[in-house]
């Protein structure tokens, strides 16, 4: 009995996996592929680089000239219309 305990754990895993994986895959194929970047811009002592396509950006190292850490989003605040009198 157990043993069918783990063995359904591990299934379980291996399903949780793939969940998880395709999602990744699929953005990366129909994302952004951010090829049309800034010039590094410096603001106080981090100096950045973003995508003028969609926005994204991340860090850029002046020294050895290339993007280092992970890409972030902007925070997007759409309003469709405002409701003020």
């Amino acid at each position: 009995m157990e043993a069918a305990v783990e063995h359904a754990e591990d299934a379980s895993s291996v399903v949780s996996g793939l969940v998880s994986f395709v999602p990744n895959v699929m953005a990366r194929l129909f994302r952004c592929w951010h090829a049309n970047m800034s010039q590094p811009f410096s603001r106080g002592a981090e100096t950045y680089r973003t995508c003028v396509a969609c926005g994204g950006g991340g860090r850029f190292d002046l020294e050895h000239r290339k993007m280092v850490g992970s890409f972030y989003y902007p925070e997007r605040n759409f309003v469709l219309y405002d409701e003020t009198p």
